[in-house]
């Protein structure tokens, strides 16, 4: 396990505050994928005490889309910013489920079936993944800026001798950009909020209890 990528805190604040690349005037059209780069926030504990706790994710969304093209009207008479569905680079619940799977590793507990203890399970469900980008009604005299939105949901269950635990999560961001943004800082804005939703599970202090009981 990586402390570097423990101490990742800076880099999910560059994410939100590193300056916009987004002069470009031009469509979204880089690419149809966006790279995934979960991070973690937290330094290494011993809360897990060694129990074992088996991770797993699953990607409840109706379309593996994370950013949606915009309608055809649109894209006719030249008004849209997304000329086409952005697809996650890698499969979303594989990666964020690794990325969980370590975070956890890393707070103490044993994700290899080798630790102490019945087996506690911990079920990540991705419910949504929403990021649009929007033009702001500008006030007179000033140039049009593009807002880039991003809401994610999640929802986890917990077991734990017979015994259950849920709770959700979400998080919301909103940036803009003085033209249209980059691929970079789309996917800036993603990361930060799958990154932002972990550390609410992780961070999470009933399901922590829960765990550890």
């Amino acid at each position: 396990m990586s402390k570097t990528k423990a101490l990742a805190w800076a880099g999910g604040l560059l994410i939100l505050l590193g300056t916009a690349t987004g002069c470009n005037k031009n469509k979204l059209k880089n690419d149809a994928f966006l790279d995934i780069n979960t991070r973690i926030l937290i330094h290494e504990s011993n809360l897990g005490g060694g129990k074992n706790l088996k991770v797993s994710v699953v990607d409840k969304r109706r379309r593996n889309i994370l950013l949606k093209k915009d309608s055809e009207r649109k894209i006719k008479s030249g008004r849209a910013l997304v000329l086409m569905d952005y697809h996650p680079s890698l499969k979303l619940d594989t990666n964020f489920e690794q990325t969980a799977t370590e975070a956890f590793q890393m707070q103490g507990y044993e994700t290899d079936g080798k630790g102490t203890g019945t087996p506690r399970e911990l079920t990540i469900y991705i419910t949504k993944v929403d990021l649009r980008l929007r033009k702001d009604r500008n006030r007179a005299g000033t140039l049009p800026t593009i807002q880039a939105r991003l809401r994610s949901k999640m929802k986890i269950t917990a077991k734990n001798r017979g015994m259950a635990y849920g709770n959700d999560y979400e998080f919301f961001i909103k940036k803009s950009y003085p033209g249209t943004p980059e691929k970079a800082d789309t996917e800036k804005i993603l990361n930060y909020g799958l990154t932002q939703l972990l550390h609410q599970i992780l961070e999470d202090p009933k399901l922590a209890q829960f765990l550890t009981s």
